[in-house]
């Protein structure tokens, strides 16, 4: 004989159907585990071994850029002109983030007005005159010794803006080698870049970078006004403006500009 009741019934009803969603949930909870995992394990698509742009305004400065952001360890630089402030910039974090960047100009960037050239001393990268040629005229980029970005686009604000150039971006480590090796041979026979002369136009700075020689790490500093150079903890280089400012890589490079060193802090 049955003697359960009809509350009883809908109790082991109610208990069935909760174990049941349990179940149910567990089932889930496993299916979403297995496919986050699927997803996570799923490699990101391989970026393409050559990619192309053209200007003006095709993505050119925007694939440069990019290029920069993503290195992590080297970059090199050998172009005729650099005038483009977001490629600048973009050079200045990636060596702020600790990517050994270096830069090989062209001589006329001695004298060019809007060249980016003292920026980049300023901030501590390293750069050269390659003055053995009638034009240093290549453009390239080596990053992290397997990226090369080069074609006819220069490193220009015109190059993005008015001119019709190409860009390549190749991703190949034996072309970078190769690439690497020319890079090389440029900048046995090039000279540091220390600033320019007297009377050249004010150092071009972002907003968000140093502004006094206190704040400069690294290398030697002048006053445009002086011929004494000082290490950029010095207290009389606490004193440079910002718009007078001139850095030096080397001590070396500040003597050959014929400065002579500080008397108070020995750099």
């Amino acid at each position: 004989m049955n003697n359960t009741g009809p509350d009883q019934t809908s109790d082991l009803r109610e208990k069935a159907l909760v174990n049941q969603m349990r179940r149910i949930d567990i089932v889930l909870l496993l299916l979403a585990a297995w496919t986050a995992q699927a997803v996570a394990a799923e490699p990101s698509p391989p970026l393409p071994p050559i990619e192309v742009h053209f200007s003006p305004r095709g993505g050119c400065t925007e694939a440069v850029v990019k290029e920069l952001n993503a290195a992590r360890a080297s970059v090199l630089v050998q172009t005729y002109f650099l005038t483009s402030a977001p490629i600048a910039k973009a050079l200045v974090e990636a060596h702020r983030r600790g990517v050994q960047v270096q830069v090989i100009l062209d001589k006329s960037q001695r004298t060019e007005k809007h060249s980016e050239a003292d920026f980049l001393v300023n901030v501590g990268i390293p750069t050269r005159i390659d003055a053995q040629h009638a034009l240093a005229h290549n453009t390239i980029t080596i990053i992290d010794g397997q990226v090369v970005v080069t074609g006819s686009f220069t490193l220009t604000k015109n190059a993005e803006e008015n001119n019709a150039e190409n860009l390549l971006v190749i991703r190949s480590s034996e072309l970078a080698a190769k690439y690497t090796a020319n890079w090389q041979a440029h900048a046995a026979h090039s000279e540091p870049y220390a600033g320019r002369e007297r009377g050249y136009p004010e150092t071009v700075r972002p907003s968000n970078t140093p502004s006094a020689a206190g704040e400069v790490l690294g290398g030697f500093v002048v006053s445009k006004n002086s011929q004494v150079f000082h290490r950029p903890d010095c207290k009389l280089a606490a004193k440079i403006s910002a718009k007078n400012l001139v850095r030096f890589p080397t001590r070396e490079a500040a003597i050959q500009a014929g400065m002579k060193p500080c008397q108070e802090c020995s750099p």
